[in-house]
């Protein structure tokens, strides 16, 4: 008998052993979505749909200079299987040189590419990009042919398209393109032939470029300084207090370098470092230089900014003597004179805008606030609207007796089985013959009685004795008294569960409200993070970012009212 009982335990505790680890794993495999989600709000594009896959975000590199040459970005070319060492030996070097001479033809042919700064590292990066690329389309029949033959297979195989992606992805260079004055009444005045300059004793240079999208090219090294200079003068049409904006495209290098632009209106007659006191406008914050593709530099002067400009750079003016170091003619009229600073700020601040660019990024791009209280609105009223009438539909069907009660409430449940895709019709004619379309009400009255909430609320309010609501008439309360008083407060953990319930559906909520919201101000949060992923838009990196943020309230909310979730759902389960 001790040697069954010993058996019987000793297989107690592998079956608690076993069943801790399964428990432990089937947790780990519910956290791994919430992990990829967190970790990538802080992931750009291009780590995001990294192959093979990168959990996690990578620290920005430490960049001194620029344009530079991202390391490492493709893995080291590798001998194809198909091949034996030594036929791969005497291939090798002419197949690298045949894929660099065919690069460089697509580069000088692509005038966006053309004005690049050449180096041995550059076309190492490239050939094991392209290498990378040709190996996953290649078949390997054609490592069977000769060299000559492998070599004509692959060079046809280096098309431009593949060119202009590997070069994206390994060459960082700062480029300027045309400068727009923009007026109050929103008319847009493109800058032509604007000379950037760079000043003496500065390790900066401007290159001008022959494509019509780029203006000149910077190189700069912070070697010897943090912080660079380029200015250049351009007249303006219009007068300053009526410029409502300047526009700068600007392909960035990707280091999180910070620019910035100060700009100063000039009079006639102003010479080579003259002393003037006149108007200056300063930014509130720099540029950063997060991304590698060309993006806006909007600096504001005056006007107010719409919803979705929350990205511009607001100006300060003030009144200030400054040195102008570039010559003017005096022959001119008023103009303004520009200086764009370059600075490299400490690493853990390059950092901090990388992890973060995503969120900050986000407010500017779409009304992420708006969105927000909109949500918390409707799923805050729904909710309430919830609890009341369905606690009040509970109470009648459990302590009420009246004709059809038991017919009533197999409607009632039956109705739970039909799919809400059916209704969307019917309820979209109501709500059109109602004048309720594109309204907050056609998504919170219909919804603010549901089958499951009632039925619920039925089977908690049915446990309570009879003898306490009849005690309470005998006593003189009213019949809404003893529901606001009596019954209420027993039924507590049942109102938690179906707060959660009830929020929780409302939060997420998208297909209706897609379907009844025509004014982008009335967007849901679900709808408006929607559209940062469509045909013209990928911003994977925000829409994580804004899903994260999305469920702080409803983690919040279950946080606040854990002890009733967890009453509500276990309540009636165990038999005195």
């Amino acid at each position: 008998m001790n040697q069954n009982r010993k058996g019987q335990r000793a297989e107690i505790k592998m079956f608690r052993g076993v069943g801790y680890l399964l428990l432990v794993a089937a947790a780990f495999c519910t956290m791994v979505p919430l992990l990829w989600l967190l970790t990538s709000s802080f992931k750009t594009a291009n780590e995001i749909f990294a192959v093979p896959i990168q959990w996690f975000p990578s620290f920005p590199p430490r960049v001194a200079s620029s344009p530079y040459i991202v390391e490492d970005a493709y893995p080291k070319i590798e001998k194809p299987t198909v091949i034996n060492e030594t036929t791969w030996k005497a291939l090798q070097p002419t197949l690298t040189q045949a894929i660099w001479t065919k690069a460089q033809t697509h580069i000088a042919a692509n005038a966006q590419l053309a004005n690049y700064v050449p180096s041995e590292k550059l076309q190492m990066e490239m050939i094991e990009g392209l290498w990378q690329q040709l190996v996953t389309s290649l078949p390997d029949e054609i490592w069977d042919g000769t060299q000559a033959s492998i070599i004509g297979t692959v060079q046809d195989a280096v098309i431009p398209e593949t060119v202009d992606t590997i070069w994206g992805s390994v060459y960082r260079e700062v480029a300027l393109g045309t400068l727009q004055i923009e007026d109050l009444d929103f008319n847009r005045t493109p800058v032509e032939d604007v000379k950037w300059e760079t000043l003496q004793g500065t390790d900066a240079r401007v290159r001008l470029s022959t494509d019509t999208q780029t203006v000149a090219n910077l190189s700069y090294d912070f070697q010897d300084s943090d912080t660079l200079h380029i200015t250049a003068t351009v007249p303006i049409s219009v007068p300053v207090d009526q410029i409502r904006r300047i526009t700068l495209p600007v392909r960035g290098d990707a280091s999180y370098h910070r620019l910035s632009l100060t700009l100063s209106v000039l009079q006639p007659e102003t010479t080579v470092s003259t002393t003037t006191t006149g108007i200056t406008y300063q930014p509130t914050r720099p540029y950063v230089l997060e991304s590698a593709l060309w993006k806006d530099a909007v600096w504001r002067l005056h006007g107010i900014p719409g919803e979705l400009e929350a990205s511009h750079i607001t100006m300060q003016q003030m009144e200030t003597t400054h040195t102008i170091q570039s010559m003017i003619g005096a022959e001119t009229g008023n103009q303004l004179f520009l200086q764009l600073t370059i600075h490299q700020p400490p690493y853990l601040s390059i950092v901090w805008d990388k992890l973060t660019s995503n969120y900050r990024n986000l407010w500017k791009t779409v009304p992420y606030n708006r969105y927000f209280i909109n949500s918390v609105f409707i799923a805050t009223a729904s909710t309430l609207l919830t609890l009341f009438f369905c606690s009040l539909g509970g109470y009648a069907f459990a302590k009420y007796q009246f004709r059809g009660q038991k017919i009533l409430f197999g409607i009632l449940l039956a109705s739970m089985m039909v799919p809400f895709q059916v209704l969307l019709v019917p309820l979209f004619g109501l709500m059109y013959d109602m004048g309720w379309l594109n309204s907050y009400k056609a998504i919170i009255i219909p919804f603010s009685v549901g089958a499951f909430g009632v039925f619920l609320m039925r089977q908690f309010i049915v446990t309570i004795p009879s003898e306490l609501i009849d005690a309470a008439r005998i006593d003189g309360c009213s019949e809404f008294g003893i529901y606001y008083r009596i019954v209420l407060p027993i039924i507590k953990p049942a109102l938690g569960a179906l707060t959660i319930y009830s929020f929780l559906g409302s939060w997420n909520g998208y297909l209706w409200p897609l379907i009844i919201l025509r004014d982008e101000a009335k967007y849901t949060l679900p709808i408006g993070l929607a559209n940062l992923v469509g045909i013209y838009r990928q911003d994977y990196g925000m829409l994580m970012a804004g899903t994260l943020l999305s469920l702080m309230p409803i983690v919040i909310l279950f946080l606040a009212m854990q002890r009733e979730f967890v009453q509500g759902i276990t309540l009636g389960s165990v038999k005195e």
